[in-house]
């Protein structure tokens, strides 16, 4: 008879670990166009590697009129042990929030804000064509989501 040893230290070997979570498909330069607050508007985002395994974010907005509109942000977002993203926002009016999220397949989404000011919602989703799609709103008093901006994004080449 075989012994059984082997069958108890499978029982009681570590589990492997989990792959660690990134956001590295998302990583690249964007170029976007779509609708900010019921008018057209086009948008960079630059998506890149940070300090410390982090994911930095640097987000351009311009909305159409007289004068246009133009916005900025900065983000930070990474990891903690137990795989949920946390972060910043910082953006061009001073307001800096506090941000967390995570993956579930090809959607990057992210909650910010706070009950005191506003809370809102992004999304960034990877489409099976390459492009991005992203979708920001708030939360409404009845619970609802407002989408102010939803934007479609393609990796930045020579040619734009």
């Amino acid at each position: 008879m075989t012994p059984l040893w082997w069958a108890a230290a499978a029982l009681v070997a570590p589990a492997a670990p989990a792959e660690a979570q990134s956001l590295a498909a998302w990583h690249g330069e964007w170029v976007g166009e779509g609708q900010a607050f019921g008018k057209p508007a086009t948008a960079t985002l630059a998506i890149a590697p940070g300090a410390g395994g982090a994911t930095t974010l640097t987000y351009r907005l311009t909305i159409a009129g007289e004068p246009p509109v133009i916005y900025s942000a900065d983000a930070t977002y990474g990891f903690d042990a137990k795989s949920r993203l946390r972060g910043t926002w910082a953006d061009s009016y001073g307001r800096k929030r506090p941000v967390a999220g995570g993956i579930d397949g090809a959607t990057w989404w992210t909650h910010w804000g706070s009950a005191d000011v506003e809370i809102g919602r992004s999304t960034y989703v990877l489409d099976a064509d390459g492009a991005l799609a992203v979708s920001d709103s708030v939360l409404q008093a009845g619970g609802d989501w407002r989408v102010f901006a939803a934007l479609k994004y393609r990796r930045k080449t020579e040619k734009n």
